[in-house]
């Protein structure tokens, strides 16, 4: 779980007013654990993103560190708009491979999406061997031939646009165990923060909708992954540098959202 560090602390409980669960509770000088029958601590840092003196941490380390905490611009609200309107599902890419370095400081950002309970069951499978690709594409192709399914893939396929990955120089997979609290909100949230920041760094990006079912149902494609009986691939992504796809406008959406005030 976590540990305090007494020598620091200074007693203002700012941890204990931010626990969600309660775990943490005023002991009169310093911060104390309360009874654990009913609650858990679930490492959700809350605690020891609040305290001034930086005396929280992880039992057995660190974990991620990041210093400091830069103030939002002013115009953030703006900005956020603006970025998430712009943002579109890319699939055609430059031959040229996103750097490793990047997509790995991506994914460290995105791992502090939100997650039920703080689980964060997913995990991630990264592909920039074309090689691989290809031969996954043979398999994928191979088993739509032989089961009848999605015969659009084929008939796209035929027509020189490839639906399944577009023309990526790198796939990434999420995939988690089913038996956590909420695998797919927390798969998705997490490859959804991951596209986000890939976009900001000008890095096309599209969600992989059929790859992700052929990676569950094609036994060649989950002994690739190396995947476990218990686990599946919740969902996928096309990433590479954009190419030929130019987008001026912003465009229009079928219908308004929907919602009732209660």
């Amino acid at each position: 779980m976590i540990r305090i560090d007494f020598e620091k602390c200074v007693g203002c409980m700012s941890c204990v007013g931010v626990c969600p669960f309660s775990v943490l509770g005023d002991g009169g000088r310093f911060p104390e654990w309360t009874d654990l029958s009913s609650k858990r601590c679930i490492e959700c840092m809350h605690c020891g993103a609040a305290c001034p003196e930086r005396a929280i941490d992880f039992l057995h380390g660190p974990g991620i560190r990041r210093e400091g905490i830069d103030p939002l611009p002013k115009n953030f609200p703006q900005l956020i708009e603006a970025f998430l309107l712009q943002r579109r599902s890319y699939r055609s890419f430059s031959p040229n491979k996103v750097p490793r370095d990047t997509i790995e400081k991506a994914l460290e950002i995105a791992a502090y999406a939100p997650s039920a309970k703080n689980q964060k069951p997913t995990k991630w499978v990264l592909i920039d061997d074309a090689c691989m690709l290809e031969k996954m594409m043979e398999i994928i192709v191979a088993y739509v031939e032989k089961e009848g399914v999605s015969p659009e893939i084929l008939e796209n396929l035929d027509r020189g646009r490839n639906v399944v990955m577009g023309t990526a120089t790198t796939i990434i997979l999420g995939y988690a165990k089913g038996l956590a609290i909420n695998p797919v909100v927390d798969t998705a949230l997490e490859i959804n923060a991951l596209e986000m920041i890939l976009q900001s760094f000008g890095i096309g990006t599209c969600w992989a909708g059929y790859l992700t079912r052929m990676a569950n149902a094609n036994p060649e494609i989950r002994e690739m992954l190396h995947l476990a009986d218990e686990e599946k691939v919740y969902g996928a992504l096309m990433v590479g540098y954009p190419q030929g796809e130019d987008y001026l406008h912003i465009p229009n959406r079928k219908r308004a959202p929907e919602f009732t005030w209660i």
